[in-house]
C-alpha cells in the first residue's frame, strides 16, 4: 500500500492524503512552491513531494495539531502563526507522538521495522513566526495569509489569488471541530466566515476529506448552520484521544458526510 495518495486540483495545485486521513496541499509556482501541512510524518512528505516538485519550497502550518504538524521535521522550517506556536509544540510532545504511533500500529501502517525512537525525538521543528496578512510570492503566483480562528485561536487559511481559492484545512469543514480547549467562543467562528465570505474565492480546499475543491457557497452552509445551533437538538459524541472533552454534534444532514453540514461543540463554550 502507497503511503501518500494525490489528487490533482489544476495544472499546478495537488492535495496529498496520507494512509492516515491528512491532507496536505501543495502550489506549484513558476519560482517557488508552497506547501501547507505536513501531516503525522509517519513516512517522508519530503520525498515524495520531490517526485512532484523540486523547486524551493515555503512551508506553512495552518494551525498546530499534530496531524498537521507531525513532518515538521521533514523541512528546512514552517511557518506557523504565534497563537498556535505552543500548541503545535505541545502536539509534538513525546505523549502526543506516541498516541500517533499506537494509531499507526492499529491502522497498520507501521510495522517492527519502523524507527520508533528518531519518529518519538523529532519534535515540531524548526517554527518560524508567520506574519499577520502576509503574502508569499511564489514568481507567478500570490498566496495571502488569511486569519480563520475558531478551530484554534491561530488558524489559518491561504488565499491563492490568481487561482480564486481559498485554503481552509480545519479551520471551516463539513464538521468543524470546536469542542476543544484550544478552539475559540462558537461567536468568534461565525464573525470569521462572515469575514472571510468578503474575499474574493470560489471555492475552497480542505485538510481532511475526499482531495477536491468544494463551491464557496459550501461556506455560506458552514455559517447558516452555526447561526442554527440547537444545543437541544445536538448528540453526544466521542473521538478517540478526546474521549474526556464534552463533545456535542449538531447537524440537520448525515453524521460525519462530507456531502452535509454540521459543528462539533462544547456547551459550555457557545
Amino acid at each position: 500500500m502507497s503511503y501518500f495518495k494525490t489528487f490533482q486540483i489544476n495544472d499546478h495545485i495537488y492535495q496529498i492524503k496520507d494512509a492516515m486521513g491528512v491532507l496536505t496541499t501543495l502550489v506549484i509556482g513558476k519560482d517557488k512552491a508552497l506547501l501547507v501541512d505536513t501531516g503525522y510524518g509517519i513516512a517522508n512528505l519530503k520525498a515524495y513531494i520531490s517526485t512532484i516538485t523540486t523547486k524551493p519550497l515555503i512551508v506553512i502550518a495552518s494551525h498546530g495539531h499534530m496531524d498537521h504538524t507531525g513532518g515538521n521535521y521533514l523541512f528546512d522550517e514552517v511557518y506557523i502563526s504565534k497563537d498556535d506556536y505552543e500548541l503545535c509544540l505541545l502536539h509534538n510532545s513525546l505523549p502526543w507522538r506516541k498516541k500517533v504511533l499506537k494509531n499507526a500500529l492499529r491502522n497498520g501502517l507501521i510495522d517492527e521495522n519502523f524507527e520508533t525512537a528518531a519518529f518519538l525525538n523529532k519534535g515540531a521543528g524548526n517554527l518560524k513566526i508567520l506574519p499577520a496578512n502576509y503574502t508569499f510570492n511564489l514568481g507567478n503566483l500570490t498566496c495571502q495569509v488569511v486569519n480563520m480562528e475558531g478551530h484554534t485561536k491561530g488558524s489559518i487559511g491561504i488565499l491563492l489569488k490568481e487561482d480564486h481559492i481559498l485554503i481552509v484545512t480545519d479551520a471551516t469543514c463539513p464538521f468543524v471541530w470546536l469542542f476543544l480547549e484550544e478552539s475559540c467562543p462558537l461567536h468568534i467562528y461565525i464573525n470569521m466566515l462572515e469575514n472571510i465570505l468578503k474575499l474574493p474565492f470560489d471555492g475552497i480546499l480542505l485538510g481532511h476529506g475526499a482531495g477536491q475543491m468544494l463551491p464557496k457557497s459550501k461556506v455560506e452552509a458552514f455559517l447558516a448552520c452555526a447561526k442554527a445551533l440547537k444545543v437541544e437538538e445536538a448528540v453526544k459524541v466521542t473521538f478517540n484521544d478526546f474521549e474526556n472533552l464534552n463533545s456535542y454534534c449538531y447537524t440537520k444532514g448525515k453524521m460525519y458526510d462530507q456531502n452535509d453540514v454540521g459543528i462539533v461543540f462544547d456547551p459550555n463554550k457557545l
